[in-house]
């Protein structure tokens, strides 16, 4: 079956209102044009070389010949711009159309968005509500195509009303709160004149200037109202909330697909369905118009983000999760926690085959940068069942095929790394009935406590296995591979008492090496240690019913199991082990014959019996036939 047709989106910060407003609108129209959206995204988007950060970015190493058909870059937020670069280069030698969202790459079409006539209707608030007529505006960087705009939208208003533009209130910033902190001391210190209004070109840069301000000793509205554009979360919970313009950045996401529609099909589609922005009024500038939208917005994150963040830190998820000792049981066990994620629809959990570096010695021989060509699809939740899965994809897909069986379809989905530091386990697959509730950073850590386990059990996992070795070498014979004494120690108790419980019969075979000081006085203790060989391999070969086989002194071996056995299958035991013997000197010219005296014992033990009582009865029965042999060879 043939894949739709599929765009990758870039991002980074997708739980800031600003990215996720973008997101939902390049998801809606997507799914309009019948485009399938894979999002890839990090939870951490930090500027740093560090393992942590290579884990994160090394989701973006999915873009691949033929794995998606264009893509948006939605990069405004990207920490690192070398990152950014380093992602340009791979849609570059990729070859497919890109369109870049609020910022130039040069190589690519971009769109902005169309913010300079609301940031001209937020001056003319100042200027026809207020009465101002002294208004200064912090936008971002000079030349930044989102800064000039929005102040052009500024000018137009003054020029419109016939006030003077003046340089001294033109302030460049960076769109950071350092720059909004650094013009407020600025104003505090008296090295700029105090205007009657400030508008700045994001939220984050106004809410940190009130503050500074306000902690300066400058009241905000009262000797200088100032508004930001974003319409934040963080402006409804500044002190006072900050007037702020709600920008059409559905609109902007929407506008983005239809342009890379045109540069893919060379068709032009109407946009229809997503708004153009608004401006909320609220304590900042002294209005109360907006408080109804505050009030509003509050009731919005409390229900959509507050109410599922309690969930998710009352939930013992990592601790939780961290009890499983195996991959199933922490697969199954991550089924407990889907309540702690809104709207979440469908989750997918794909690893690496060798995700846990299985029996490598050099722990750090592991996946770091990209992928394996295929992937192991581990895990399903969709509409409230779970179910663990093992099917294997084309990691040049991206998506198992298995999403079609459930998302009937064009959809989107939100792509986040399965890593601890820079070693690669895989990744995830989000789809959210509503795009709006992927706002939350909830599902981002609970992602990250599914990292965080998946460590845990490696290591776990690993540190076993190391103790599983150092245990079996303590237990077993060097020479010949077989139990040594205290191996038998440790399982022969177990089987005793298994054979009392269930009321099985207990066998014990006991072979003693003949003639093993005269083989090593007159041959050597190398031929010795052959003759000792012999017999172990003798011994262990013949079990059959999970016996086991041990030495327990130099020349002595034993067998012990329980189990439903008849006098035939005993004494078939026995005939085996006396042919192996007949086989081997037959078959290996030497001037000595390799035997061993056996004695037996299988019946089933009393409640009341002692094993070694049992054991020693195999023991003399051993002697016994040690004497006939010795006779035999005598005479």
């Amino acid at each position: 079956m043939a894949r739709r047709k599929r765009i990758a989106v870039i991002t980074a910060d997708i739980f800031t209102d600003y990215t996720n407003r973008i997101l939902t609108g390049i998801c809606g129209q997507s799914t309009a044009l019948g485009y399938d959206t894979v999002i890839l995204t990090m939870t951490f988007n930090l500027d740093t070389d560090t393992q942590l950060q290579s884990g994160e970015e090394n989701i973006y190493s999915l873009l691949t010949e033929g794995s998606v058909d264009g893509a948006i870059m939605v990069v405004g937020n990207m920490a690192s711009d070398q990152l950014v670069v380093k992602i340009t280069g791979k849609l570059r030698s990729l070859g497919i159309p890109v369109v870049s969202v609020e910022r130039d790459l040069g190589f690519c079409e971009s769109v902005y968005a169309e913010d300079t006539e609301l940031f001209e209707l937020m001056t003319d608030h100042f200027i026809e509500h207020h009465g101002c007529n002294d208004i200064a505006c912090l936008t971002g960087f000079r030349g930044n195509a989102p800064a000039e705009s929005r102040l052009e939208g500024y000018k137009r208003s003054l020029r419109r009303h016939g006030i003077e533009i003046k340089d001294e209130n033109i302030i460049y910033g960076d769109f950071w709160k350092i720059t909004a902190s650094e013009l407020a001391k600025e104003y505090i210190e008296g090295k700029r004149k105090l205007p009657q209004a400030i508008v700045c070109a994001n939220d984050s840069m106004g809410t940190a200037l009130c503050i500074a301000l306000m902690q300066g000793g400058i009241k905000v509205p009262e000797d200088v109202m100032i508004s930001g554009y974003d319409g934040s979360k963080e402006a409804a919970d500044n002190i006072p909330p900050l007037t702020t313009i709600i920008p059409g950045n559905s609109m902007l996401g929407a506008r983005a697909v239809a342009k890379l529609h045109k540069l893919m099909s060379g068709e032009d589609v109407k946009i229809t369905g997503f708004s153009s922005g608004s401006l909320v009024f609220t304590g900042s500038c002294g209005c109360r118009r907006g408080l109804m939208h505050l009030a509003q917005m509050r009731e919005d994150y409390d229900l959509n983000v507050r109410l599922y963040e309690g969930y998710f830190n009352r939930s013992g998820m990592q601790e939780g999760l961290m009890e499983e000792k195996t991959l199933e049981g922490l697969l199954h066990r991550i089924s407990e926690y889907y309540y702690c994620v809104n709207g979440l629809d469908l989750f997918m959990l794909c690893l690496d085959r060798n995700w846990d570096g299985g029996d490598e010695k050099k722990d750090d021989s592991y996946l770091s940068e990209g992928y394996p060509e295929t992937m192991d699809l581990r895990m399903i939740f969709h509409r409230g069942e779970a179910s663990v899965v093992d099917s294997s994809f084309d990691t040049a897909d991206i998506l198992p095929p298995d999403i079609m069986e459930r998302i009937h379809g064009p959809a989107s989905y939100i792509l986040l790394p399965l890593h601890y530091m820079d070693r690669c386990f895989g990744y995830t697959i989000y789809h959210f009935s509503d795009m709006a509730k992927s706002v939350s950073m909830v599902f981002a850590l609970w992602n990250r406590n599914i990292n965080t386990a998946l460590e845990f059990l490696r290591v776990r996992t690993k540190l076993t296995r190391i103790n599983n070795r150092i245990l079996m070498n303590s237990i077993r014979d060097t020479l010949t591979g077989v139990y040594n004494r205290k191996g038998f120690k440790r399982y022969s108790e177990t089987i005793f008492k298994r054979a009392q419980n269930e009321q099985k019969k207990l066998l014990i075979i006991i072979a003693d090496l003949d003639l093993l000081k005269h083989i090593n006085d007159n041959y050597g203790h190398i031929e010795g240690d052959r003759a000792i060989t012999i017999t172990a391999n003798a011994l262990n070969t013949c079990c059959e019913n999970n016996e086991v086989c041990a030495r327990i002194g130099g020349d002595e071996f034993v067998i012990i199991g329980s189990g439903d056995y008849t006098d035939e299958m005993v004494e078939g035991y026995l005939e085996y082990i006396r042919g192996y013997f007949d086989r081997y000197n037959d078959s290996e010219v030497k001037p000595y014959k390799v035997g061993a005296s056996i004695g037996s014992y299988c019946e089933v033990p009393g409640k009341n019996d002692d094993f070694h009582e049992l054991f020693g009865i195999a023991d003399r029965r051993m002697y016994e036939d040690k004497k006939k042999r010795r006779k035999i060879r005598e005479d």
